[in-house]
């Protein structure tokens, strides 16, 4: 029986994401080890769009597994795991973190300070540095504090003064590199001797920036960035940076964990080593770059990106057009079959199909509903997240995120790891066309029912729940369906109502026309077409079987009418003068019309021999 982790992550770079989880698997090739990843995509611009799915750490139950990974890789999202780290580690068992430190928990991680230390060192010695920017990242972010320090730290040690105007703390985006090098150009500072930025994106931002005005980097002033990913490297120039050792560090932090998991021993704190990766924009690697072959790669990526677009434009027509909740399940399979995804399950609330419900209390039930290509399952989340039908999967990595839209949680998604389908950017774009395709059809249905009940509204009687004249006219098309042609009609009025309204008032009168109403609809089939026609006149139309029934629907009617008086100690007698007509071959509106005036004459008739009777009486 093998063993499961969890590993929570907040992602900013799925390349760092595909590394990191390389690394891990490589770990547990030989072990009988499952991961189970609950991943996040961490947005800072659409913090609103991307905010619930941090609510897949709320998924997994500490009790079915055997230690936890917590990778602190976003800008926002320490706090959200950090409650999650700390939950999991009340379970007493064991649990380390990677990138970000949490008190009393093992970390694993890279040397930010020694790393940037040795880059800015690099810049100073050998390049003979003396002027040099800072463009950080987030000030509270323990990993830029990290690196802002060794570049303090560094310029003391060789006695360079710190120019507080050449340092900005932003976001770590590219639009922050290009506001960087804005706000030192406002300053006449925009072109130092170097230029250090705590990660490649921002250097790539102040690069592509300063080209736009006529400066070329090395040539005008140098530059190095941090995390040694594509977007760096692809560039010209090359971007020097730090090759952060993802994959290795995946692969200490799997091992730390098994080592606490099989010994019970904690390792409190692991560094992982950076190293320096000179290219370009230092001045170093400018003889080594064959372009052609940059060219090749460059091209070949781009149309792989095409590809790939054209694929994933597919995948969102198919699941954007889908109409209902029947169609649904069809559609995420053909979306998965067109991205090439083995295996694959949507898991939703119990929730979610009930069509009366459109707010969760939570953001997923106990129970869920597992959707997959062969077969649906219902899944308790509080023992495996994993539909059965997943286990003749050979597979030891799975990944898991969030659906949802606005405030609303609809389910999570899960399918095997897959390095390049996560870091190609496929992952998170399917999990937004999901969401977005789910939120289309729960709107869909809201509408529907909406519309349903004012329909409902515009075709039945407020006071009594039966049809009125306008439903009248709607379903009396139904009698002549299926070839049945021998109608009956029954009207009904009911006697004294102005007396009753007189005397005691109209909520009495409207007690005894809901009385009527209610006796209508204890004694004639659900499918008998059953009307209000206005005031105290109602009329019942259905399929005739004979004449011992109709009368003995008329002797229901008048026992549930004295039922009623006895039972809510009524004031006053509540009658009704009941007649019928029935004929054959009634198959189309002008004979029903007839039919009813028949009807219609004998209730009159019988209405008369009650006023006659009560007028002898008096």
């Amino acid at each position: 029986m093998p063993k499961y982790i969890q590993m929570l992550s907040s992602t900013w770079n799925s390349e760092y994401l595909t590394a990191l989880v390389n690394g891990i698997g490589r770990r547990l090739e030989n072990e009988d080890i499952c991961l189970h990843i609950f991943n996040a995509y961490d947005d800072i611009i659409e913090k609103n769009f991307y905010i619930l799915d941090r609510e897949i750490f709320s998924l997994p139950s500490p009790d079915n597994y055997a230690g936890m990974i917590a990778v602190f890789n976003s800008v926002d999202a320490t706090r959200a795991i950090s409650e999650y780290v700390n939950r999991f580690k009340q379970s007493g068992k064991p649990v380390l973190t990677i990138d970000q430190h949490v008190d009393d928990i093992p970390f694993f991680g890279i040397d930010n300070y020694q790393s940037m230390y040795d880059i800015v060192e690099h810049m100073v010695t050998y390049h003979k540095c003396r002027t040099l920017n800072y463009v950080g990242g987030p000030a509270t972010n323990e990993e830029n504090q990290l690196r802002y320090k060794a570049y303090i730290d560094c310029l003391t040690a060789h006695d360079i003064p710190i120019d507080y105007n050449r340092i900005r703390h932003y976001r770590f985006l590219i639009e922050d590199g290009i506001q960087a090098y804005r706000d030192f150009r406002a300053l006449g500072l925009h072109l130092p001797d170097a230029v250090i930025c705590a990660n490649d994106h921002m250097a790539y931002g102040y690069c592509s920036e300063a080209a736009r005005d006529g400066y070329e980097c090395p040539e005008d002033f140098r530059l190095t960035g941090f995390d040694n990913v594509s977007i760096g490297q692809d560039f010209i120039p090359s971007i020097t940076s730090i090759n952060r050792s993802w994959t290795k560090l995946g692969y200490d932090a799997a091992d730390g964990l098994i080592n606490m998991i099989k010994s019970g021993r904690l390792v409190y704190e692991h560094f992982t080593n950076g190293r320096v990766v000179t290219n370009e924009s230092c001045g170093c690697g400018m003889s080594t770059r064959n372009l052609r072959m940059d060219y090749l790669k460059i091209l070949t990526s781009a149309r792989k990106r095409q590809d790939d677009a054209a694929r994933f434009d597919t995948a969102r027509k198919i699941l954007l057009s889908t109409p209902g909740l029947r169609e649904f399940r069809q559609s995420i399979f053909r979306t998965v079959k067109t991205l090439g995804i083995p295996s694959y399950a949507l898991c939703l609330n119990e929730d979610f199909f009930n069509t009366d419900s459109f707010d969760a209390t939570e953001p997923f039930s106990r129970i869920m509903k597992a959707c997959m290509e062969d077969s649906t399952e219902d899944i308790d989340t509080t023992v495996s997240l994993l539909p059965s039908a997943f286990s003749s999967y050979e597979k030891k990595m799975y990944i898991f995120a969030a659906v949802h839209f606005d405030s609303q949680t609809f389910g999570y998604c899960v399918m095997p790891f897959d390095s390049g389908f996560i870091a190609t950017g496929g992952h998170r774009s399917l999990m937004d066309n999901i969401s977005l395709s789910l939120v289309n059809i729960k709107q869909r249905v809201a509408l529907d029912t909406m519309n349903e009940q004012l329909r409902d509204l515009y075709v039945r009687d407020a006071l009594t729940g039966l049809y009125n004249r306008f439903g009248y006219t709607e379903f009396l098309p139904t009698l002549y369906e299926g070839g049945n042609s021998r109608i009956f009609v029954m009207c009904m009025d009911l006697d004294n109502l102005k007396r009753i309204n007189d005397t005691y008032g109209h909520s009495y009168g409207d007690k005894a026309i809901r009385a009527l109403a209610d006796a209508i609809l204890a004694n004639f089939d659900e499918a008998d077409i059953k009307v209000r026609m206005g005031g105290d006149e109602f009329t019942v139309i259905g399929n005739y079987l004979s004449d011992a029934m109709l009368d003995k629907q008329q002797e229901n009617i008048r026992d549930y009418l004295m039922e009623f008086i006895r039972a809510n100690d009524f004031p006053m007698p509540i009658e009704a003068s009941i007649a019928y007509a029935s004929g054959n071959d009634i198959t189309d509106d002008q004979k029903l019309e007839e039919l009813t005036h028949e009807a219609d004459k004998r209730m009159y008739e019988v209405k008369q021999a009650h006023h006659s009777r009560q007028s002898s009486l008096s």
